[in-house]
């Protein structure tokens, strides 16, 4: 019982302590950016009784040793798979996108949200296992066509920066695990060629918002005006912002998706520079650094593989919303991570949290093997 309890003593608080304060920070901002639209006026309380409920789950997952998970890996991939077919065969249609499930008439899960973090833990176990192959070009195959199932369900819903954020977590992940610098180039001919094959295969408004931030010159007025409206926040912002509840931006209805793709230009207008962007962003490089740490200290090379794709996502989910918020990446709906309103996305975040933890906690040998 002793060796059960005393793997709590390397829980990193101060993981926790950033997540907490960066959901909180963004519960706040949700209360400002939907004022105003009665319709969303419930979202900060959603907001936080998901928070409530990611917290009971981070602390659960961070209980159960990992290595239960990695051990079926198999069945949680299965698991993954079988959700998006669900998706594809009954999923809700929002905005022309079926990427949702229906639970009950008031809730809904998007499978895609949970699958960034099954595929993270199942890919790990799955390169752990094959190590001794990863110099071979067959190997490399052979885990692309491990992704190329959810990928494809995923794009199809149709939901293309969910389908990028994989392909970089199948980067990340397999180059850490020693992947060979020749497979790369190899991989960079096939993707470049894929890309231009997949292009007419998007839905109308995913080729619209690649076009719209290759040429906006030459784009229709309503297809740039949200993104304008969020350069536009941003640079009126200023250093020290207008004030909470005083952007005009968001709060006379002229930025549109603004408690969620674009929570961060309403951030950064009300907020400004120093209390807004420096310090969401400066949370989430503390998050980042110590799930990196948590990698470095795991002896198991699963482990280190699960702390950098979890790291992986965050990053590049980071860098996506805020580079399509100041027009230098094209829209892609990827949210804020524990910022942006949306229950599916903060729930899967907080589960993210609670496997780095459950990692960190077993990083020594005693507890260990």
């Amino acid at each position: 019982m002793l060796a059960k309890t005393s793997v709590w003593r390397y829980f990193d608080v101060w993981l926790l302590a950033a997540v907490l304060l960066l959901t909180a920070y963004g519960i706040l901002m949700i209360r400002s950016a939907i004022t105003g639209a009665p319709a969303f006026q419930t979202y900060p309380q959603q907001q936080m009784i998901w928070a409530g409920l990611g917290i009971a789950i981070l602390l659960a997952t961070a209980a159960i040793d990992y290595r239960v998970l990695t051990s079926g890996h198999w069945y949680i991939y299965l698991l993954l798979v079988a959700l998006l077919v669900a998706v594809v065969v009954m999923g809700q249609v929002n905005n022309d996108a079926r990427r949702w499930i229906q639970i009950t008439p008031s809730f809904q899960i998007q499978p895609s949200e949970f699958g960034r973090i099954f595929i993270t833990i199942t890919f790990a176990q799955f390169l752990a296992n094959r190590r001794h192959v990863i110099g071979r070009f067959s190997n490399t195959l052979v885990s692309l066509a491990y992704f190329a199932i959810p990928v494809g369900l995923i794009f199809i819903q149709p939901n293309l920066g969910m389908t990028i954020l994989f392909m970089f977590i199948w980067f990340i992940m397999i180059w850490l695990a020693g992947l060979p610098l020749s497979h790369f180039m190899a991989l960079g001919l096939i993707g470049v060629i894929s890309l231009v094959a997949i292009f007419p295969l998007m839905a109308d408004y995913q080729r619209d918002r690649i076009t719209t931030f290759l040429n906006p010159e030459e784009a229709n007025e309503d297809d740039v005006f949200n993104v304008d409206q969020a350069e536009i926040s941003i640079g009126s912002g200023g250093f020290w912002g207008k004030g909470y509840f005083q952007g005009t931006q968001s709060q006379l209805g002229f930025l549109r998706a603004q408690h969620t793709d674009f929570i961060f230009s309403v951030i950064t207008e009300e907020m400004g520079l120093f209390l807004g962007s420096a310090v969401v962003l400066g949370l989430m490089g503390v998050i980042l650094l110590r799930i990196l740490r948590a990698a470095a200290l795991s002896p198991d090379p699963a482990g280190k593989l699960i702390c950098a794709g979890i790291a992986a996502i965050l990053f590049f989910q980071t860098a996506v919303n805020v580079g399509m918020n100041v027009r230098v990446l094209p829209v892609t709906g990827l949210t804020l991570p524990f910022v942006s309103y949306g229950g599916s996305s903060l729930i899967t975040l907080f589960l993210a949290i609670g496997v780095v933890e459950s990692v960190l906690m077993r990083q020594k040998k005693q507890e260990f093997g």
